[in-house]
């Protein structure tokens, strides 16, 4: 069956169709206010890229902080049953997810079964998250897209002490006033964010192996230092790991 899922995240909102454990298609578009009315555009997108027609959609199921919003939806998923379900689904091996969004990092704790044992998040704080970077390599000048490439140029890693978001603003501009390279200071960005990933995941005691999903989960850097801090083995999500919740919204709505 050809399904429809969609993680209406707090900065993006991705759309995927699948067939079975195929993916089909997929779209990316950042949530706005008017996610109601753009959702259908997005829909028609995304069904387009996959050669179907709307009404030949099996089923749709919406995820994410903005579910409600999504029109034509058959049900809502909670957006941590989705992430483990593409977990369970293409990575049946990895007993702890970690979940690198918008606003929020989430972590995942999958029995042999790939059920949710546990789960911790902490939307109290957005340090280390998707905003968080953004603010931050704003703050530098260096858009997101280019923090991988950025910090390969780096020669060294400016201190980031504080985790506190606003503290952490505070540090990166003095650092931008004392001269520091902004690839110097990006690179500290990163290990910052990796070592709040990484405190995250370790409050579970880690299992043997692991993945990260999320849109910060596609920056290479953060990843990379991220695996350093911790034990066990890493297995990378085989999709891009920002549609890991679209795409357990549309496995779902296969199983059901």
């Amino acid at each position: 069956m050809r399904s429809l899922g969609c993680d209406v995240g707090s900065l993006f909102t991705k759309a995927v169709i699948m067939d079975g454990e195929r993916l089909l298609a997929s779209r990316v578009t950042a949530t706005t206010g008017n996610i109601a009315e753009e959702m259908e555009v997005l829909i028609e997108q995304v069904c387009r890229d996959a050669g179907l027609e709307c009404d030949a959609l099996g089923g749709i199921v919406a995820t994410g902080s903005g579910a409600e919003l999504m029109p034509d939806a058959a049900f809502l998923e909670d957006e941590i049953a989705c992430i483990a379900w593409a977990a369970r689904c293409f990575l049946p091996e990895v007993d702890l997810v970690v979940d690198i969004g918008g606003q929020s990092i989430t972590s995942l704790l999958l029995d042999e079964e790939g059920e949710v044992l546990d789960f911790m998040r902490n939307d109290k704080c957005a340090s280390g998250t998707g905003r968080f970077l953004e603010v931050m390599s704003n703050a530098v000048g260096v858009p997101v897209e280019r923090i991988d490439e950025e910090a390969s140029r780096a020669s060294k890693q400016v201190s980031i002490s504080s985790q506190c978001g606003v503290f952490v603003e505070s540090e990166v501009i003095t650092h931008v006033n004392n001269g520091e390279a902004p690839q110097d200071i990006v690179a500290g960005l990163c290990d910052a964010v990796a070592r709040i990933v990484a405190s995250q995941a370790r409050r579970f005691g880690m299992g043997k192996r692991y993945t990260f999903t999320g849109g910060v989960a596609k920056i290479g850097t953060v990843v990379e230092l991220a695996r350093r801090r911790l034990e066990g083995e890493y297995v990378p999500f085989p999709l891009d790991p920002q549609l890991a919740a679209a795409v357990g919204a549309a496995l779902s709505a296969e199983e059901d």
